[in-house]
C-alpha cells in the first residue's frame, strides 16, 4: 500500500498504456511508405505469398450504387381491387344518372340517352377498367420508381411460388391509368353536351386504386443478395512475382496491388504464430511514448509535481483521442480528418502550458498514425494543425479569438491538405469532400470548448472563463470588500495591476495573476480597522493590545482568508495566493516592538506568517507587488530616488530570505519586475515626483 500511495501518479500513465494496447489491433505494421504517382523508393519487391488484388473503396462504392440503381423491384397482384372498383363504378354510375334523370329537367337527359348510358357507356367502362387492372397498377414507391423510370426496366410479380417478369412499360402508374381511361373514354362518349356534362361529374380516377403492391421484404431480401455477390477483388498476384520495381513510378494498376499486398501481409503477420512478438512490441513502444511524455511531466515540475488528478485528465485525453481515432478509421464512418484534434492543445493549454499541450498532442497523433491509413500524411496534417491551435489557444474563452482560432485551424487543413496533393499529384485537383471533411472538423472544436466547464467540475481546475467571471468587481464577494474594506480593495486593485504588468512582461499568465491580487487580502474584512490602510486618522485599535496580539490579528488575515474562500467557493488556484502572499516572513513593526518590550523574550513564532512561500511565478510577483505597493504608501518624499530606493529595498529583502527560492522567476524577471514596479508608481506620484 505504501508503494501505491508513493508512486500513484504513476497509475494514470500505466493504465492509459494497458488500453491503447488493449486495443490496437492485432496486426503487423507494413514496413514500406508508398504514394499514387510517386517512385518507388525501395528495393524491388517480389510477392512472398499469394494475394488478391482488393478493389478500392471507391469501385465498391460505384458497384454498389449500380447495384442499388438497378434492382429489380417485386410486386404482388391483389385481385380483389378490380372487383371492388368494379362495383364502386357501377353503383356510383347507376346512382348520379338516377339522379339527374329525376330531377326536373331530367339532368337534360332523353330516355334514348338514359339506356345507351347504362346499357352501352357503362359496359364500356367497365371493359377499360377491367383491361387496365389485367395490365396491373403498380404501388408508387421511391426505391422502385428511380429503376423502373429507366427504360427496358423490368418488375417481378409473385403469385405464390411463381415470379413473373414483365417491363415496367406494360402496365400502369395511378397517373398512366388516369390518362389511359381518359383518353378511351372520351372515344365512347357521344357528341352531344348532355354526355359531356355528365361524364365529368363522375370522378373517374377514384376507381383507380394499385393492385400490384410493392414487396419491400422480397425486393430487399433480392438486394442484399445482388449486394453480397460483388466480389471484394478483381485478380490475383502470384507468389514470386514483381509487385513494383525499384525506381518504378506507383501507378494506379501498382498502387492497388501495394495496397493489397499490405493489407494481407499486415493481417497474415497479425494472427500468426508472431502474435505474441507483435504485442510485446506494441507494449514497448506505447510505453515509450507514455514514458516521454511521464518524463517531460516530471523534468518540468521536478519542485512541485502533477496531482494525481491532473495527470489522469492528460491520460484521458489521450485514450480518449485514441480510441475515437481507432473507432473511425475502423468503421469507416467518416474521414479521420474529421477528429477534432486540435481540440486536444486547446484544452490542455486552457489548464496547464503550450509546452504539455504540444508534446500531449505529438504522443497522442504519433499513436493515432499507426491505426490509420497514410500515417505520414495524417501526421503531418494534424501536427500543423496542432501547432496552429496551441500558437491560437491563449484567450480562446473569448468568442471572437475562439472565431479566429477555428479560422486558422481549418486554414491550416486546407493549406498543408493542398500542399501535399502538389506534392503527390502534381497537380490542381480538387476532391470538396475532403474540405468539407476539415469545415465539419471545426465546427467540432468550436462545440467541444463546451467541455471545458465538464472538466473544470470534474478535475478541480480553472479556466480562464471562471477567472474572468470572478476579476468582476461587481461580484458580491469584492463588492463586499469594497463595502468593508475599502481601502484595502483599492490596495488589491493597485496590486493587481502591479503584478499583470510584471506578468504580462516576462510571461506567465496575467489573468490569473490579477484575480489573486483583487483577492489576496479578503481575510481582512473581518478585522478592517487593525489594519492601517483603513484606520482613522490619529487612532490604532492596536494601541491598547501587546505585540504579540496584534500581531495574532495581523497574521491572522491569511487563515481568515483562505477560509472566506472557500466558503465563497473561490477555486484552489486562486486560495494559493492568499495563503503564499507573505510567505513565511515576519510581521515586522510588532516583532521589533515586542522585542523592544520583551528583550530576553525567545519564542517569535507569533510573529511569523504560516506560509508556505510561493511556488509560481505568479504567486512570487504577487509576494513582491503587495510588498512594494503596501510600502510605497508609508513614503513621505515622492521623487524618482526614494522610489527606486524603496523597491530595491524591499525586493532585496524578499530575495535575501529566500522567499522566492521555489519559484521559477531568474534573476534578469526580477530586474524587469523592479524596473516596471518603479515605473508605475513613479506614474501614480507623478504629481509628488520632485523634478
Amino acid at each position: 500500500m505504501d508503494f501505491i500511495k508513493k508512486h500513484r501518479n504513476l497509475i494514470p500513465f500505466l493504465a492509459a498504456t494497458l488500453l491503447i494496447v488493449l486495443f490496437l489491433p492485432r496486426e503487423g505494421k507494413f514496413q514500406y511508405e508508398f504514394q499514387k504517382g510517386k517512385v518507388w523508393q525501395h528495393k524491388t519487391l517480389n510477392a512472398p505469398f499469394d494475394f488478391p488484388i482488393y478493389k478500392t473503396e471507391t469501385e465498391l462504392a460505384n458497384e454498389k450504387r449500380q447495384t442499388l440503381n438497378s434492382v429489380i423491384p417485386y410486386y404482388n397482384r391483389d385481385s380483389s381491387v378490380y372487383y371492388v372498383q368494379r362495383s364502386d363504378l357501377a353503383n356510383t354510375f347507376r346512382s348520379s344518372l338516377r339522379t339527374a334523370y329525376n330531377s326536373p329537367d331530367h339532368g337534360g337527359l332523353s330516355q334514348y340517352n338514359y339506356y345507351n348510358l347504362i346499357n352501352k357507356v357503362l359496359p364500356a367502362m367497365q371493359g377499360q377498367l377491367r383491361l387496365i387492372y389485367s395490365k396491373g397498377i403498380r404501388e408508387p414507391n421511391s426505391v422502385a420508381e428511380s429503376y423502373l423510370s429507366t427504360p427496358g426496366a423490368t418488375l417481378v410479380e409473385l403469385n405464390g411460388n411463381m415470379a413473373t417478369s414483365f417491363p415496367s412499360e406494360e402496365c400502369f402508374t395511378p397517373q398512366s391509368a388516369y390518362q389511359y381511361l381518359s383518353n378511351r373514354l372520351q372515344v365512347l362518349w357521344n357528341e352531344g353536351v348532355v354526355e359531356q356534362a355528365f361524364y365529368r361529374k363522375l370522378d373517374v380516377q377514384s376507381f383507380l386504386k394499385p393492385n400490384l403492391r410493392f414487396n419491400e421484404r422480397i425486393t430487399a431480401q433480392a438486394l442484399e443478395q445482388r449486394t453480397a455477390a460483388i466480389s471484394p477483388t478483381q485478380g490475383m498476384v502470384s507468389a514470386g512475382q514483381q509487385i513494383v520495381a525499384q525506381g518504378e513510378v506507383v501507378n494506379a494498376n501498382t498502387f492497388s496491388m501495394l495496397s493489397s499486398f499490405k493489407y494481407e501481409y499486415e493481417q497474415r503477420v497479425g494472427y500468426s504464430g508472431n502474435m505474441w512478438l507483435l504485442l510485446a512490441g506494441q507494449l514497448l513502444l506505447t510505453l515509450l511514448f507514455v514514458a516521454a511524455l511521464y518524463l517531460y511531466i516530471f523534468l518540468l515540475n521536478e519542485k512541485q509535481s502533477f496531482s494525481f488528478k491532473e495527470n489522469s485528465f492528460l491520460m484521458l485525453l489521450v485514450v480518449s483521442f485514441f480510441l475515437i481515432t481507432l473507432w473511425v478509421s475502423r468503421t469507416g464512418i467518416a474521414s479521420i480528418y474529421v477528429i477534432p484534434f486540435a481540440a486536444l492543445p486547446i484544452f490542455i493549454c486552457t489548464f496547464f502550458d503550450a509546452k504539455l499541450a504540444l508534446l500531449t498532442h505529438f504522443v497522442t497523433t504519433m499513436l493515432a498514425a499507426f491505426i490509420v491509413p497514410n500515417s505520414f500524411e495524417f501526421f503531418l496534417i494534424t501536427a500543423f494543425v496542432g501547432f496552429a491551435a496551441t500558437y491560437n489557444s491563449k484567450d480562446v474563452y473569448r468568442r471572437s479569438k475562439l472565431y479566429r482560432t477555428a479560422a486558422i485551424i481549418l486554414g491550416t487543413y486546407c493549406l498543408t491538405f493542398i500542399a501535399l496533393t502538389f506534392i503527390k499529384d502534381g497537380s490542381l485537383t480538387f476532391d470538396w469532400r475532403i474540405y468539407l471533411w476539415f469545415t465539419v472538423n471545426t465546427a467540432l472544436v468550436i462545440a467541444m470548448q463546451q467541455l471545458l466547464y465538464v472538466f473544470e467540475k470534474i478535475f478541480g481546475f480553472t479556466s480562464d472563463s471562471t477567472l474572468m467571471e470572478i476579476s468582476d468587481t461587481n461580484n458580491h464577494l469584492l463588492r463586499k470588500l469594497a463595502e468593508v474594506a475599502p481601502a484595502t480593495f483599492q490596495h488589491s486593485i493597485q496590486v493587481a495591476n502591479l503584478a499583470e504588468s510584471v506578468v504580462r512582461q516576462i510571461g506567465g499568465n496575467p489573468l490569473l495573476v490579477r484575480v489573486g491580487a483583487l483577492y489576496h487580502d479578503v481575510g481582512k474584512m473581518n478585522n478592517p480597522t487593525y489594519f492601517i490602510e483603513n484606520q482613522a486618522a490619529g487612532f490604532s485599535p492596536h494601541r491598547h493590545l501587546d505585540p504579540e496580539e496584534s500581531a495574532r490579528i495581523i497574521v491572522r488575515h491569511v487563515t481568515d482568508g483562505v477560509t472566506i474562500a472557500r466558503k465563497n467557493r473561490l477555486p484552489e488556484i486562486v486560495t494559493r495566493f492568499i495563503r503564499t502572499h507573505h510567505g513565511t516572513s515576519l510581521v515586522n513593526f510588532f516583532y521589533r516592538a515586542y522585542r523592544e518590550k520583551y528583550p530576553d523574550a525567545t519564542n517569535f513564532s507569533a510573529f511569523h506568517y504560516q506560509g508556505p512561500n510561493p511556488t509560481t511565478k505568479e504567486q512570487g510577483v504577487l509576494m513582491m507587488a503587495d510588498a512594494v505597493e503596501a510600502a510605497s504608501r508609508t513614503l513621505t518624499k515622492f521623487t524618482q530616488e526614494s522610489i527606486s530606493d524603496l523597491v530595491e529595498k524591499v525586493i532585496a529583502t524578499k530575495v535575501e530570505g529566500k522567499m522566492l527560492d521555489n519559484t521559477d522567476l531568474t534573476f534578469n524577471d526580477i530586474s524587469t519586475a523592479k524596473a516596471i514596479f518603479k515605473k508605475k508608481l513613479q506614474n501614480i506620484y507623478h504629481d509628488r515626483i520632485a523634478t
